[in-house]
C-alpha cells in the first residue's frame, strides 16, 4: 500500500479523531511504519506513545469531542452545563473514560491544543448517562447529583429549576438517596429536597412537589442560598 493512501484511509475514517496503533493497524500492519514516516514529514502529529491525530483546525473544543471517535461520556459539571444552558460557563471539561491510554492522550492533545481536560478513568462508569447526538452525556439526573457531591450547588440547582418538567424524581431520589456531599454527612437527597424548598419559597409558589426542609449545617445552609438566589436572579 502506498504512503498516502494510508494517509487517506486515516483521513476517511478518523476524520479529526484521535487514532491508536492498534486501530490503525487494523487499517495496515505497516501501521507503525506508516505513521512514523507520516509524523517525519509533518502530515499526522504524534499525541503520546501509540496515539496519533492528522490535524486540523478545531473551531473549540467541542468540535473535537464531537468528531472524535473514542468511548468518552461528559460528566459532571460539564454535563449540567449542557442541561442548564451554560448557567455558568467553564473551561474545564469532565471527561469519563475505561481506557487510560486514550484518557493520557485526551489530556495530552488539550495541553497542545489549549483545552482543559480533566479525565476520570473507570472500569465501568459510575455514572447514568445516555446517548445524544453521537455524544454520551451524563443523565440530567445524574448530573444534578454530581455536581451536589462536589459543591457545584448553583450548577445542580440551575438544572434543576431550568429542566424541572423533564426531571424524573423517582430516580432523582434513588440516584441522591445514599449519596453525601463530599467531606460531609450530608445526604445529597437532603440538600436537594432543601434547594427546591428555597426555590419554592423565593418563587412564591410550589413549582416543586416536596415537603418543605431544612438542614443543620450552617455554611451549607448558606452555599445553598446563595446558588438558589444566584439561578432566581438570573433565570
Amino acid at each position: 500500500m502506498h504512503l498516502d493512501k494510508f494517509k487517506t484511509m486515516i483521513e476517511t475514517n478518523w476524520p479529526g479523531s484521535l487514532i491508536s496503533l492498534k486501530h490503525a493497524r487494523e487499517l495496515h500492519p505497516r501501521a507503525k511504519e506508516y505513521l512514523y514516516r507520516l509524523s517525519r514529514r509533518n502530515e499526522i502529529k504524534r499525541v503520546v506513545r501509540g496515539w496519533y491525530i492528522i490535524p486540523i483546525d478545531y473551531r473549540d473544543p467541542w468540535d473535537f469531542i464531537t468528531r472524535d471517535k473514542g468511548f468518552k461520556v461528559i460528566i459532571k459539571q460539564t454535563a449540567a452545563s449542557i442541561w442548564n444552558y451554560d448557567f455558568i460557563h467553564r473551561d474545564v471539561i469532565h471527561l469519563a473514560v475505561k481506557d487510560k491510554a486514550y484518557g493520557r492522550a485526551l489530556e495530552a492533545l488539550g495541553k497542545m491544543i489549549g483545552w482543559n481536560f480533566e479525565i476520570e478513568y473507570h472500569k465501568v462508569i459510575p455514572y447514568e448517562y445516555r446517548k445524544i447526538n453521537n455524544l454520551y452525556i451524563e443523565t440530567i439526573e445524574s448530573s444534578i447529583v454530581s455536581c451536589i457531591v462536589d459543591w457545584s450547588f448553583t450548577d445542580a440547582f440551575a438544572t434543576l429549576y431550568f429542566r424541572r418538567r423533564e426531571i424524573d424524581f423517582s430516580k432523582l431520589k434513588t440516584l441522591s438517596k445514599w449519596k453525601r456531599i463530599s467531606n460531609t454527612d450530608l445526604r445529597a437527597w437532603t440538600l436537594i429536597k432543601y434547594g427546591c424548598s428555597l426555590l419554592n419559597e423565593h418563587l412564591g409558589r410550589r413549582i416543586f412537589k416536596i415537603k418543605p426542609t431544612e438542614i443543620k449545617q450552617i455554611d451549607i445552609k448558606e452555599l445553598v442560598k446563595e446558588a438558589v438566589e444566584k439561578v432566581i436572579e438570573h433565570a
